[in-house]
Order: C-alpha cells, then structure tokens, then sequence
C-alpha cells in the first residue's frame, strides 16, 4: 500500500506544471522525494486568515504560555512538559486534543488543559496570552514546517516561542521577531519563558517585531499577490 501510495505521489508531482510548497525546506525535501526538478517548486507561506486573527495582545495576569494544536509527536508536547517542570512557578495552557492526550493525566501542576476552544474564540485566546508556544519536536517533518498556529500568533501580535529549525528561520530572526529554541531542549525553553516573564519589554518588542514581519511576509495581501504571480506564470 505504500508503495502503491508513493508511486501515486511521484506521478502527481511530476505531472504538474508547478509545485507550491509552505517553505523552501519542504520544497527541498519533496524535489528530493519525488525526483521533480527544484526550479519546478515555488513556495508560498501559509499565512493566517485575518477576518478571525487580528492584532490586539494584552497579556494577562499571571504569566501564562499558550500551546493550541493538535496532540501529535510533531509538537514536542515532552519538552514542553519539561519546561514546566523547569520552571513551575509559570503557568502554560494547553487547548487542544489528539492521539497524546493520554499523556496529560501525568502533567506538571503548571500545565492547564481546555481540550476544545470554538475557532473563533482563539483569537481572544491568543490576545491573553503572554506568549505563544510553537512546536518544539526534533522530527524531520518539524525542521520544514512553520505551523498554522505561529502564523496565527503573529497575526494577533503575540509574541512566539519556536523551535530553531531551518524552516522558521526563512521567517523569523531569534531575538528580534520571535524567540527560537533548540528543538527538544526543554531547558532552553523554560530560559526563554523565564525570559520573558521577567522582562516584559522584551515580550513587547518582539511582539511588535513579529507582526511587523508578519504583514510584510504572510498577510492576506502579500500572500494573494504571490499566488496571482504564481498562476499568471502558468500561463
């Protein structure tokens, strides 16, 4: 079935007159994969519907780190897990659900789990939060992806918290417009939450960083015109 499936993929890629990838390390990857020509790939980020995610950060009281995604192995939900541990006296929310939600009956005190929130509602979930929490595993497919859930964070001007992988750093600078991390360090994750707890003006800057970076890169209007460039070369 595998095989079977493979073989599908290769002839779908190799029969399109253009592949659009979410970041140059997923078109990379997939030229390599499926034998397609790089210079047949273009990238388009992901970006973040903005008739629902729209700036409006201010955190609340006490500090509290939001997490919102799937439960799955690409998330890094260990070296979250540990961060808390590392740093107990600060709280994280975790809103969502998945095949590791087993795991969250042994979490840290620390750890908050709404396992539902209405799409529309994430915004204002976003807007609380002192900071975003990205995907931290150290899987292969988490070097290539920015997930939904960081566009979505920039979107609201929130600062973000991610790992250091290759993808993310098509998009965001450490210490500028967001803080990464070494993928599955849960040390250096809690450093950077400690970081920002104490030092709220940093949080500041990096939130308006991350937005800056967001509408030159990843708004609605950026990413419509790159589409329309993308189609018009077809034809």
């Amino acid at each position: 079935r595998a095989r079977l499936l493979s073989a599908i993929d290769r002839r779908a890629f190799r029969s399109a007159d253009l592949v659009v990838a979410d970041t140059e390390a997923h078109a990379d990857y997939l030229a390599e994969l499926t034998g397609v020509p790089r210079e047949r790939f273009s990238v388009c980020l992901v970006g973040a519907e903005e008739r629902v995610f729209r700036p409006g950060w201010s955190p609340a009281e006490p500090f509290t780190a939001l997490f919102v995604g799937k439960l799955i192995p690409l998330h890094g939900l260990d070296t979250i897990f540990e961060a808390a541990r590392l740093a107990p006296e600060l709280g994280i929310r975790i809103v969502g659900s998945g095949q590791l939600e087993h795991v969250l009956a042994d979490r840290p005190p620390n750890i908050e789990w709404v396992r539902w929130v209405d799409y529309e509602r994430l915004p204002a979930e976003l807007h609380v939060a002192s900071c975003a929490l990205g995907i931290f595993g150290t899987s292969d497919k988490a070097r290539r992806v920015i997930p939904n859930k960081a566009f979505q964070a920039l979107a609201c001007g929130t600062p973000l918290v991610t790992a250091d992988t290759p993808a993310a750093r098509e998009l965001l600078v450490d210490d500028e417009s967001a803080l990464l991390v070494p993928p599955g360090d849960p040390t250096a994750l809690a450093a950077a939450l400690h970081r920002l707890a104490a030092q709220p003006d940093t949080a500041a800057r990096l939130a308006a960083a991350g937005y800056a970076v967001y509408r030159e890169r990843a708004s609605e209007g950026v990413l419509g015109r790159r589409w329309r460039t993308l189609l018009e070369g077809l034809t």
